[in-house]
């Protein structure tokens, strides 16, 4: 009786375990340097709130962030980027 509860308890630890770290998450993308798109180029974009705001837009993209694993930027806020400077 003994073994099943140490079994059970051992268990019991290492599913809290992997639920902590699947639960877990990186860094949003609104802490990272955000980005503009101008054509086929990226731009730093500022900061949001003293340089710019990302107006409501369903289809297009306001900012972009870069993802240094492969090495391309990548769509963070969605919306149009309205210039306040």
């Amino acid at each position: 009786m003994r073994k099943i509860r140490i079994i059970m308890l051992s268990m019991a630890v290492v599913v809290a375990m992997g639920g902590a770290m699947a639960t877990s998450s990186k860094a949003p993308c609104s802490s990272l340097p955000q980005f503009f798109k101008n054509g086929n180029n990226f731009y730093p974009a500022g900061i949001e709130g003293f340089d710019y705001v990302c107006e409501f837009g369903h289809f297009s993209t306001c900012t972009y962030y870069y993802d240094s694993v492969s090495a391309t930027y990548k769509p963070c806020k969605s919306g149009k980027i309205l210039w306040l400077r």
